[in-house]
């Protein structure tokens, strides 16, 4: 085992294996199994001769050509790909000459050609940062597909075989009535069991397979697959559908793969597509959303009885125009308005019945004032306010006046009614120029003045009064 040189760019695996080339073949699977490393470099005078790795492992044992008693120098790939360490520079470019030789193992080597580490999807894997990136990648977006599996009945021959075939790292085990993944057997399995001298005839995948099976879904970024690969120690996920049935899986050369510059404009072109489709959404939910507070803001301004506006609505209405039209010295009038007896009414004719009246009330004075500008309330009970801006004292008695006989055409019986037996209302109008020195609170106490006054007088009435401007304000 070669130890770790601070020196080396962390990029860089520089705890390895590294044995000479008599090493056995015995020999260097119980070192890989121990080490757990998926690989042993043959080296000879700090000069790098081949390598052997857990894929050779499975095709020897696929096509029971793995003799334990060999030397390496006779079974290892010596037509290797390195790559000198000033070149280690370019994180894109090693991803990219990993995926494009399909390799997962590039060795290191210094000017003297002397080996001092080694490439692999692990190491890249490590030094992933681009969160920005991972985060909106799916697992579904980059996973294999095509996954080669295997029954928990069969030999671990039989899926070695498989998985040499098919130029694998791992067989995924299912059920075979579900399609859901149980478990999962890889190269590294392989590895331990020729190290530990298992008959792979006799031994079937229920016995030994990795279980239980932790998986993802396809809708998991991929930087949430890479934390759980870094959690677990182990390079590949099964991914599978909500539902349990296998869907996929993802390797760490895929997640390598994500690093190569073509590949990561075609993931940032998603992504770009992913954001200006959420901004868009976001845009028709806010829109919706400010539609939603206008109705709701209109809706806590209406009176739900009447469908007229409420005392609220009212408030806020008398502000603005006081503003306005004092503003312009333009004049304000308000009347009050009361149905006369109305509590005999429910007692006699129900509160049904007083319902209606109170609608058939509120669309009469509606229709008294048609003009866009004015404004028709309920104040409260049985009592209602009619603003009118821009309305003089004259303009604010013939609205009285109209109010008084559309409401006696109405002929709404009312046996306790001293108008003939019909219900009748009472009104107090009051007018006057806002200033600073008034508001719209005063000009409300006048107008029910008003109306109590028309009380007074025998009911079915108004009266009528123009309030004096202050003296500060008239100079």
């Amino acid at each position: 085992m070669v130890e770790p040189q601070q020196t080396l760019p962390s990029l860089i695996q520089s705890s390895f294996l590294a044995v000479p080339p008599s090493t056995t073949v015995q020999r260097a699977i119980a070192m890989m199994s121990e080490a757990k490393q998926s690989c042993v470099l043959i080296v000879a005078d700090q000069r790098l001769l081949g390598i052997f790795t857990e894929r050779d492992v499975v095709k020897g044992s696929a096509n029971h050509s793995l003799i334990k008693t060999q030397p390496l120098a006779e079974v290892m790939t010596q037509k290797l790909i390195t790559i000198e360490v000033s070149e280690t520079n370019d994180f894109f470019a090693l991803s990219r000459l990993l995926s494009i030789k399909k390799i997962r193992h590039l060795p290191v080597l210094d000017k003297q050609e002397q080996l001092v580490g080694i490439i692999t999807p692990t190491s890249i894997r490590k030094l992933l940062r681009p969160e920005y990136l991972l985060r909106y990648v799916r697992a579904a977006d980059v996973m294999a597909r095509q996954v080669i599996h295997g029954l928990p009945d069969a030999s671990v021959m039989a899926l070695t075989k498989k998985m040499a075939h098919h130029r694998v790292s791992c067989i995924v085990i299912i059920n075979h009535q579900t399609f859901v993944p149980i478990g999962i057997l890889t190269e590294r399995d392989i590895v331990r069991f020729q190290q530990m001298n298992l008959d792979l005839n006799q031994t079937f995948a229920r016995d030994v397979m990795s279980q239980p099976l932790s998986t993802m879904q396809p809708q998991d970024s991929l930087w949430d697959v890479n934390q759980r690969m870094h959690e677990l120690n182990v390079r590949r996920l099964v991914i599978s559908h909500p539902t349990g049935k296998l869907a996929g899986v993802i390797t760490q050369s895929q997640m390598t793969k994500m690093l190569d510059p073509a590949e990561m404009y075609h993931v940032m072109k998603q992504m770009q597509e992913t954001i200006d489709r959420q901004t868009s959404e976001l845009k028709q939910l806010n829109q919706q959303l400010q539609t939603a507070n206008l109705e709701l803001d209109q809706l806590s301004k209406v009176d739900e009885l009447t469908q007229i506006v409420n005392r609220r609505k009212l408030n806020e209405f008398l502000d603005q125009e006081w503003s306005r039209l004092g503003i312009l010295g333009k004049p304000l009038s308000l009347i009050m308005c009361d149905i006369d007896h109305f509590k005999s009414y429910n007692d006699l004719y129900g509160h049904i019945a007083g319902d209606k009246c109170l609608r058939e009330i509120a669309q009469t004075l509606r229709k008294a004032t048609r003009r866009t500008s004015d404004l028709v309330a309920r104040f409260g009970g049985e009592e209602f306010a009619v603003v009118l801006p821009n309305a003089d004292n004259n303009g604010a008695e013939r609205v009285a006046k109209k109010i008084i006989a559309q409401i006696q055409q109405l002929e709404i019986p009312h046996s306790s009614s001293s108008a003939n037996g019909c219900l009748t209302v009472s009104l107090g109008a009051a007018t006057v120029i806002p200033n600073q020195s008034n508001s719209p609170e005063m000009l409300l106490q006048a107008a029910d003045r008003l109306l109590y006054q028309s009380k007074q007088q025998g009911r079915n009435r108004y009266s009528l009064e123009l309030l004096a401007v202050s003296p500060s304000v008239a100079s």
